[in-house]
């Protein structure tokens, strides 16, 4: 099995790229993938109540997208961008940033001659900032940030990305991206589905752009995939075992959650827990949490894909992506979805 990245690719017209959210948030086409069976069906994300049983177990990731871009100034006024990455206490953090010169270590960062941040330490492109303002570190990115899209959708952001680039669960605060499986969900489908005697837990795995950075070596198992936050509880591991005990089906509405679940699984971890996840999930892997996943369509080359063609299959998941492409699906962060079901 080669481990070259460049295997990883995929041909995307440019008009196939979602720059944008639709309306309703439900409208979005879901392609259910029966692997076992090797059949596609063309659905509306609003149908999944049809798809699901009584007693199937969703897993959701109800981590909340901080504003967390940032452009600030420097003390030699020159222009600085920066990234939200970790909160490491209650008055430091550490953030990726953009600037043409990097700032001097306990110089300051301002917005509008206001002192924001002292700069407390460099690494590479990352900095340890210290907040000299009142307000909490949250409350300044609520203030000054911006929504983080990603790169690739070329437009500035806009007040209704605030909404709509936010899962309707979100919770708590910590995430650059959202699970983007669970932007679909509106508040009505969870409750049908409630209602239909589907259990849904969740566990928050705060996002970093860890998640989303580019794989940059030819061999992929020299990527450094890096740390994120997980806090799960071990209640989602009772309904785990009470789903497999049944026969049900166990899916994880996201790549968060499965690397989340997987990480737990493959540590021995059976009660709560919370701290770092540093999993990578890629060709070769064999879950032992989950059966079925939700998933959006991911970047070619990216440590998104290689998980869910760990789960699916590369060449299953490729000729799906080749059909979803031919049928018209719209792709990534506010595209349409899959349901892969291995059970």
């Amino acid at each position: 099995m080669t481990t070259l990245i460049s295997s990883y690719n995929y041909d995307l017209p440019d008009d196939s790229i979602a720059s944008s959210p639709l309306d309703q948030r439900s409208d979005s086409k879901l392609l259910h993938y029966n692997l076992r069976e090797s059949h596609y069906e063309d659905q509306k994300f609003s149908k999944l109540i049809d798809i699901l049983n009584k007693g199937d177990l969703l897993i959701m990731n109800n981590t909340k997208v901080i504003p967390a871009r940032i452009h600030l100034h420097k003390d030699s006024g020159g222009k600085i961008e920066i990234l939200f990455n970790r909160r490491i206490n209650q008055d430091l953090i550490e953030v990726i940033f953009s600037s043409s010169r990097r700032p001097i270590i306990n110089s300051y960062l301002s917005i509008e001659n206001q002192r924001i941040f002292k700069v407390l330490d460099i690494s590479r492109k990352c900095l340890v900032l210290l907040k000299v303002s009142d307000d909490s570190i949250f409350s300044i990115f609520e203030k000054y940030g911006q929504t983080p899209l990603p790169k690739y959708i070329k437009r500035p952001p806009t007040d209704s990305d605030k909404n709509k680039y936010q899962t309707v669960y979100a919770e708590h605060n910590g995430s650059v991206a959202a699970p983007t499986a669970g932007l679909h969900f509106t508040k009505k489908m969870i409750k049908q589905i409630l209602d239909a005697g589907v259990i849904i837990k969740y566990l928050t795995l705060h996002i970093s752009y860890n998640t989303f950075k580019p794989i940059l070596v030819d061999d992929y198992l020299e990527h450094d995939i890096g740390e994120e936050y997980l806090k799960i509880d071990k209640s989602i591991f009772s309904a785990i075992k009470v789903a497999k005990e049944n026969g049900s089906r166990i899916i994880s509405v996201g790549t968060t959650v499965a690397r989340s679940l997987e990480f737990c699984s493959m540590n021995g971890i059976e009660d709560s827990y919370e701290g770092p996840v540093n999993i990578f999930i890629h060709p070769g892997h064999r879950f032992t949490s989950i059966n079925c996943l939700i998933t959006n369509f991911h970047l070619p080359k990216s440590s998104l894909l290689l998980l869910v063609c760990a789960f699916g299959g590369k060449k299953n998941i490729i000729n799906a992506y080749k059909y979803a492409v031919k049928n018209n699906y719209r792709f990534y962060s506010y595209g349409d979805s899959m349901f892969l079901e291995n059970i």
